[in-house]
């Protein structure tokens, strides 16, 4: 296929403070088996050397724009989406690598699944030299259980850097990321998009994701760590609230205290315990009422979280059940 029928692919990256690895970023972008691409790179008034190392690339398709005050990622990313051509938007961190052939097999699924918006993959999670260390979870394939999922969760298993998104669903719904999430912005993304098109996943290993001290998540939840708890049960009530649910706030609390980002938090008692099984019979039946598509996802989802917090109790064997 020659390259102008192919189409063209936004490879966006906002970059802060990146000196040490942004090169190794930009090469995976290069590189790819996919030719027709745009790189979009937004650098956020960096105070190391990123600025001299960005000033020595010399790629046509590499387009560099510079924030005139640091305004974070959200801003950052949303920029490089206002600036971006393609009918595919790929995200990526400015401390990751993604794999050759990521845009090859991303565009081929998209163009043979248009029924799909987002489209992510599996991560190899890497040191500080580059060097594998372990890989990130399965990620969730099903459309509906992932709708399901996001009502309670950020997604375990879904990675933000891996995803492809269609140009036309971020301008239909006007989605973008939004600020003073303390790290977070791309799960509250994940909510608002998934109230409006289909999230998927493949098994294909789509990006090497760099684990390290400086990384965004363990410096915000490191720096933030109780306002970083408000704002995922903040992101928690408003998913489910904008799905159509009607729940008290009591029953939001439950579903706050039982369901907490890391899950180091839990049902303190059988009270508590009861509290939440009632919560989840009576989302299922609310679901019901308004025939969701994702009704039987959502049953399993509740089931799942039931499970847990009974483990977390060590109440797995005594005899508690998730009756329908």
């Amino acid at each position: 296929m020659r390259k102008n029928d192919t189409p063209l692919v936004s490879v966006i990256m906002p970059v802060y403070n990146a000196e040490m690895y942004i090169l190794d970023a930009i090469s995976s972008v290069i590189q790819q088996t996919y030719s027709n691409w745009e790189f979009i790179i937004v650098e956020d008034c960096s105070t190391d050397n990123t600025r001299e190392i960005l000033a020595d690339i010399n790629d046509a398709r590499i387009k560099i724009l510079y924030n005139s005050k640091n305004s974070g990622i959200a801003y950052s990313t949303n920029k490089a989406i206002a600036h971006s051509n393609g009918k595919y938007i790929a995200l990526l961190d400015d401390d990751d690598m993604a794999f050759l052939d990521r845009l090859e097999i991303q565009v081929g699924y998209m163009e043979e699944n248009a029924f799909i918006d987002m489209l992510g993959g599996r991560t190899a999670n890497m040191d500080s030299d580059g060097v594998v260390v372990s890989y990130g979870n399965c990620p969730k394939h099903n459309p509906l259980y992932i709708k399901a999922m996001l009502l309670f969760t950020n997604g375990h298993g879904i990675s933000n850097g891996t995803f492809m998104i269609r140009h036309s669903f971020i301008e239909k719904h006007r989605l973008c990321y939004k600020d003073e999430c303390y790290g977070m912005q791309d799960y509250l993304f994940l909510i608002d998009s998934s109230k409006y098109g289909n999230i998927t996943s493949i098994e294909h290993f789509f990006l090497k994701r760099r684990v390290h001290d400086n990384n965004t998540t363990y410096v915000m939840k490191k720096k933030y760590g109780s306002l970083r708890a408000k704002k995922y049960a903040e992101f928690q009530r408003y998913s489910i609230s904008a799905s159509g649910f009607k729940l008290s706030d009591e029953q939001y609390s439950i579903i706050n205290k039982a369901i907490s980002e890391w899950g180091e938090t839990r049902c303190d008692n059988v009270k508590e315990l009861n509290l939440l099984y009632k919560v989840f019979q009576e989302m299922i039946k609310q679901g019901r009422e308004m025939n969701i598509e994702y009704l039987d996802e959502l049953i399993i989802v509740c089931k799942q979280h039931w499970l847990n917090q009974l483990k977390k109790m060590d109440l797995f064997d005594e005899g508690f059940t998730f009756g329908l």
